[in-house]
């Protein structure tokens, strides 16, 4: 327990003001959620904003942290040191953002209720969950560099978001209405699974 406080402390002296930045994007995800709530009658909207900006703000912190492998000569000297810990990493943050995702889902089954999250939707928000706890990471590992990777992950989340998954060719991970067993809800799952698979390789290759 120490050493975890030892941890985020750390992380937390290091990244100065970035380290609030998830939470201000938590903040911002509570007053969509509250808003759309009060303003329309879809239930599925509260969702959208769950699953398009709660879950995406969780992965940001290890992308925050790892970016300083790629400072202009830092990679030879803190790689060695990274690469140790990103499992440990990885799991610390993922618990302490799941802890937050749980919450956000209480919130959301006292909205809505309890038959609101069937197997369906409780699947898809643990796979994208899991998916944002990585994406961030591995676009990082491939870029290098924060800035880029940051475009990419916010662009792709901000225009499923906006466009409701209806912009093409890219895959989509989002669900934007009740989830019906078809070829559109089985693709999501597909390009989820497959959007982890890839990511847990790349992370592999890049910090074996």
């Amino acid at each position: 327990m120490n050493r975890l406080k030892h941890h985020f402390t750390f992380d937390i002296k290091l990244l100065k003001g970035i380290y609030t930045l998830p939470f201000v994007g938590y903040i911002i995800a509570l007053f969509l959620i509250f808003t759309s709530h009060l303003n329309s009658t879809d239930p599925y909207l509260p969702y959208i904003f769950l699953q398009g900006v709660t879950v995406p703000v969780s992965g940001l912190h290890i992308v925050f942290l790892y970016s300083y492998i790629y400072d202009e000569g830092s990679k030879e000297v803190l790689l060695p040191y990274y690469k140790n810990n990103l499992l440990y990493d990885l799991v610390r943050y993922s618990m302490l953002h799941g802890c937050i995702l749980f919450l956000f889902t209480c919130l959301l089954i006292w909205l809505n209720g309890f038959g609101f999250f069937d197997a369906k939707i409780i699947l898809h928000l643990l796979l994208l969950f899991v998916f944002y706890q990585v994406i961030g990471v591995t676009l990082l590992s491939l870029v290098e560099s924060l800035e880029l990777s940051i475009a990419i992950y916010a662009t792709y989340t901000i225009t499923e978001l906006v466009t409701k998954g209806t912009f093409l060719p890219w895959p989509h991970i989002f669900l934007f209405e009740e989830p019906i067993i078809n070829i559109w809800l089985v693709l999501t799952f597909i390009f989820l699974i497959l959007g982890l698979v890839l990511s847990i390789v790349q992370l592999i290759r890049s910090y074996k």
